[in-house]
């Protein structure tokens, strides 16, 4: 459930720092935290060339299940996408945030797939995906779906 006031974002960026686990420091629940940054890009029309903009960090607090699937997922560079509450520190038994970082408190991890590949393995499932016999089709999978689509 949401309370009134909470900062819901979803942040695209990279891995700053190694996923530290710290195991049952919080209420004996398993916590992983990773720095993450994201980097604007923007083009030079002058130079004609693409180059940096404004960046953001935050830290990234995930717990129990997400926490370890995230120590035993990611590493330092790992483009991902995450979505969370953005919110401060409220006790000083938290786990301190590097100064002038916001914390992002994880529900949801996953790769950036526009930066990388990855192997989905779901939870609980015992069987393997199957592998296409054939190679799929050239060319951009959901025009050749429409093409293929009947005409009413």
């Amino acid at each position: 459930m949401m309370a009134m006031g909470e900062t819901w974002v979803t942040m695209i960026g990279n891995l700053t720092s190694e996923p530290v686990h710290h195991p049952e420091r919080v209420h004996g629940h398993d916590v992983v935290s990773f720095g993450l940054r994201s980097v604007e890009r923007r083009y030079d029309k002058e130079r004609g060339e693409w180059g940096e903009g404004r960046q953001l960090a935050v830290k990234v607090t995930c717990w129990r299940k997400l926490a370890m699937a995230a120590f035993s997922c990611l590493s330092k560079g790992d483009p991902v996408i995450v979505a969370g509450r953005l919110r401060g520190a409220e006790t000083a038994e938290e786990i301190p945030a590097p100064l002038g970082l916001p914390e992002l408190e994880a529900f949801s991890i996953g790769p950036n797939l526009a930066r990388c590949s990855a192997e989905i393995h779901r939870l609980g499932r015992d069987r393997p995906r199957a592998i296409p016999s054939a190679p799929p089709p050239a060319g951009n999978p959901m025009v050749i779906a429409l093409e293929d689509a009947p005409v009413a």
